[in-house]
Formats: structure tokens, sequence, C-alpha cells
């Protein structure tokens, strides 16, 4: 019963992971995220190079 119980963890856990490349591979290629960047970029340079 133990055995069973550290396999399908195992399995669960595997199949985490998996499931995180493929989310990751597809926000990377997705168009979305592309027409955000310049926006997010402009926001952080504004904020980060105020005058203190």
């Amino acid at each position: 019963m133990l055995v069973l119980l550290i396999a399908s963890a195992i399995a669960a856990s595997l199949l985490v992971e998996l499931g995180l490349m493929v989310a990751r591979e597809w926000m990377e290629a997705s168009q979305f995220r592309h027409k955000d960047e310049p926006q997010m970029n402009g926001a952080f340079k504004r904020t980060s190079g105020g005058g203190w």
C-alpha cells in the first residue's frame, strides 16, 4: 500500500512538472505577452528613473 502511495505521488509530481513546462512554453509562444512587454518595460523605466 505504501509503494502504491509513493508511486502515485511521484506520478502526480511528474504530471505537474509536465503541465508547468507546457504552460511556460505556451506563454513564451503567446503573442499576448509580446504585446504587453513594451508597455511593462516603459513602466519600469519610468518608475526606476524617477528623480529623488
